[in-house]
């Protein structure tokens, strides 16, 4: 029999407990019956030691499995009667089962002192100590993952980064766990690792470069609040154009318009440039930003037959009064000679053409009056023609919502602009030369 070795403070303390007082005097009682046997004093205190170790195990697995029975009739039962939702994450991450594992190692810890005469407290005791860390972080695990539940069953994951917050706080408790872990091993401080930590880090920068990179990112990603689950983003350099499913602490997941996903590195986001379209969205508006080219050579001045023409056209009427009051005016205080149309103030066709888009979409029910900009120009002329931009804004963003209203817009415009003798510009197709040949 190995002779115990001196116990420290913390140790006396441990064994003065009635669960190694009752193992102790079991060991005692199973010796003397198994000399009782006839087995000499080896034999005695191997079977004694055996039994004892055999039924100490199964007190453990007894135990285990009436707390988990315990924590799942009673206390998961008492949780989900409270219909909160940290309780249901509680019960669906399994927190408190996970919590039980400590009633085996509360068991042995205080167990243990009865079976230091075997030898056995310089390799055992490090063990528990290891599982009580493996025991506690798999609780931090499960508390983070509650968090992360209870903020995806409110709808918040669009505001806050849950998932790659909770990658985050992991890595960060498996750091520490490894660091406890590592001082149980080598019976150090965990003071003399971090002191080392810095030519650890050098090596470790070197060879874990691209995960790094990615985890730094990744918490930039979330503490400046970049991107967000649902937000419409794009990324040119990667030829991704798509809403954002999941943000992990290295990855950004993407759904494509056409329904493929992609994964992109978060820390793309840090060193490449993309359009988050969040704020367009939040802002209740969407800009049409588009042009009508218009054939230089059908612009000219228009005369009063025309004028009375155009006035038949609803939205035109109260401007063409004003304006054609406003140039009569002009033009008569001026003593212009008004039988050629160069002369003075004159309208063109052109001209009450984008007045007809500004008063058209004046009285358009999808599109912003106030609070954004309304701007109907001209462009620099190009080889295509003059262009005509509208830049506007619709009150609905919904995409397929907002084409719909585009087209619809440039549906009317197109069909409208022969009424003021405008065509619009076109390259000449294989019909025109086809038609060019028959006239020959």
């Amino acid at each position: 029999m190995t002779t115990p070795t001196p116990k420290s403070a913390t140790e006396q303390l441990i064994g003065e407990n009635l669960a190694s007082d009752l193992v102790q005097q079991g060991i005692d009682w199973l010796r003397a019956t198994a000399a009782g046997w006839g087995l000499n004093p080896t034999w005695s205190e191997v079977v004694a030691g055996g039994i004892s170790v055999a039924v100490v195990i199964a007190v453990c697995i007894a135990a285990n499995l009436v707390g988990k029975l315990f924590i799942r009739v009673v206390i998961d039962a008492a949780l989900r009667r409270t219909q909160s939702a940290w309780t249901k994450a509680m019960v669906e991450q399994k927190v408190f089962r996970r919590l039980s594992q400590l009633v085996p190692v509360a068991i042995l810890a205080f167990a243990l002192p009865a079976f230091a005469q075997y030898g056995v407290d310089w390799w055992l005791r490090p063990l528990l100590e290891i599982y009580t860390i493996f025991v506690v972080l798999l609780v931090s695990f499960g508390l983070l993952e509650v968090g992360e539940a209870i903020v995806k069953q409110r709808g918040l994951e669009n505001k806050i980064p849950a998932t790659g917050l909770s990658q985050a706080g992991k890595v960060l408790l498996s750091f520490v766990a490894g660091v406890l872990v590592l001082s149980v091993l080598l019976s150090q401080s965990p003071l003399w690792f971090l002191s080392g930590l810095g030519a650890v880090m050098a090596v470790l920068m070197l060879i874990f470069k691209d995960s790094i990179l990615g985890l730094v990112a990744g918490i930039q990603v979330s503490a400046n609040d970049m991107v967000r689950v649902g937000d419409w983003i794009t990324i040119p350099n990667r030829g991704v154009d798509g809403d954002v499913e999941e943000i992990t602490l290295t990855t950004i997941r993407i759904r494509a318009f056409d329904a493929t996903v992609s994964l992109v590195p978060a820390y793309d986001l840090i060193t490449n440039p993309f359009t988050n379209w969040r704020a367009m969205s939040e802002s209740g508006g969407r800009r049409i930003k588009r042009s009508i080219n218009i054939d230089i050579e059908t612009i000219r001045y228009v005369d009063r037959e025309d004028l009375e023409r155009y006035r038949k056209f609803t939205v035109l009427a109260g401007y063409l009064d004003r304006t054609i009051a406003e140039i009569d005016s002009w033009n008569a205080d001026h003593g212009v000679d008004t039988s050629r149309h160069i002369n003075g103030r004159q309208q063109t066709n052109v001209g009450v053409f984008r007045a007809y888009i500004e008063a058209y979409l004046r009285q358009h029910p999808k599109v912003h009056q106030d609070g954004f900009t309304f701007l109907i120009r001209h462009l620099d002329p190009t080889p295509q023609g003059l262009p005509i931009q509208v830049y506007v804004f619709t009150n609905d963003n919904r995409w397929i919502q907002y084409e719909r209203i585009q087209a619809d817009i440039f549906d009317h415009l197109l069909a409208a602009a022969p009424e003021f003798d405008l065509a619009v510009f076109q390259s000449p197709s294989g019909r025109d030369v086809q038609m060019l040949k028959s006239d020959r």
